[in-house]
């Protein structure tokens, strides 16, 4: 894919000729005119398209909403090149990816694990001309998780902040925004406001090889900090009073009381007991961890419907 990317040329023409969609932002309409569009002042134009068929896996709805795909990739002139990145395998027994699959070419690339990312990474910043110390690898990895596509990403922005030195532990807290937490923030929120698709998120956490204890264990944090949060809001407590309590800042400190605003005291509390019933069915033995997990993000929908 970066080879791709190079391909379109400069930094200054990427801005106009890398097309990024997503299966939350696409439509027919946008796919359509982005695979039509010619290069700009270049002479390659790269359409990256993430997880499609993951939005589209239903037939009947694929077909309602798309008709026919292979008609929109044949609009696409000889300088474009369309880049369907799926993270998961739905495209297999998709009917739209049947329609194009003798005009396409596939190529899997596993995700990486354990000691296998962390070269990976060192691999990676070498090949931009940088050099990254053990322990920042170590909190990279931690911080992004095994998704390469991110990985890559944030090396690009590590090696350019650390011009001729090694790239550190306080480089990384410094520059990257730690996913786990994004991610839990997103998926609590979501759940916390009725919204089906609070599963799905949780799943991107899932792949990116975190336990379903953990990812019960984060949420029981979050709700714990959003109840702090909203008992102490309207009260004579400054902002960065409430940050040393609760440990958060920056990012963090501004998503949790964002989200603090949205819920009422009482529905957290609810929230909190169905959280303590969990946990208590766990270690009584009475539910596996991703059982309890998904029954307790349908019953977080089902308090707001």
């Amino acid at each position: 894919m970066q080879d791709l990317i190079r391909n379109v040329g400069t930094n200054d023409l990427r801005d106009h000729n890398v097309i990024r969609l997503d299966k939350q932002s696409i439509t027919p309409e946008k796919l359509t005119s982005s695979v039509s569009s010619v290069p700009f002042l270049s002479e390659r134009r790269l359409i990256i398209v993430t997880d499609f068929f993951s939005k589209t896996k239903s037939k009947r709805n694929a077909g309602k909403d798309w008709g026919n795909l292979r008609q929109i990739v044949e609009t696409m002139p000889p300088t474009n090149d369309l880049l369907f990145r799926e993270t998961q395998n739905a495209y297999k027994n998709n009917d739209l990816f049947n329609q194009i699959a003798e005009m396409i070419s596939v190529r899997e690339f596993p995700m990486p694990r354990g000691a296998a990312i962390n070269r990976w990474i060192q691999e990676r910043v070498k090949d931009k001309g940088g050099d990254i110390d053990n322990s920042a690898v170590a909190r990279l990895v931690y911080v992004i998780g095994s998704d390469t596509w991110a990985l890559d990403s944030e090396i690009e922005k590590l090696v350019l902040y650390a011009a001729d030195r090694e790239i550190n532990r306080n480089d990384i807290d410094l520059l990257t925004t730690d996913n786990h937490q994004d991610s839990i923030f997103k998926a609590v929120d979501m759940a916390l406001n009725g919204n089906l698709n609070a599963m799905e998120s949780v799943k991107t956490i899932l792949n990116g090889s975190e336990s379903p204890g953990y990812i019960l264990a984060m949420i029981h944090r979050q709700v714990r900090l959003l109840i702090t949060a909203k008992m102490f809001h309207g009260e004579d407590v400054n902002r960065n009073d409430l940050s040393r309590q609760l440990n958060l800042r920056g990012y963090a400190m501004d998503k949790l009381l964002e989200e603090t605003k949205r819920h009422s005291l009482s529905k957290l509390r609810s929230v909190h007991s169905l959280l303590v019933k969990t946990d208590e069915k766990i270690k009584l033995g009475k539910l596996k961890d991703m059982l309890a997990l998904e029954m307790l993000l349908a019953e977080l929908v089902l308090l707001n419907n």
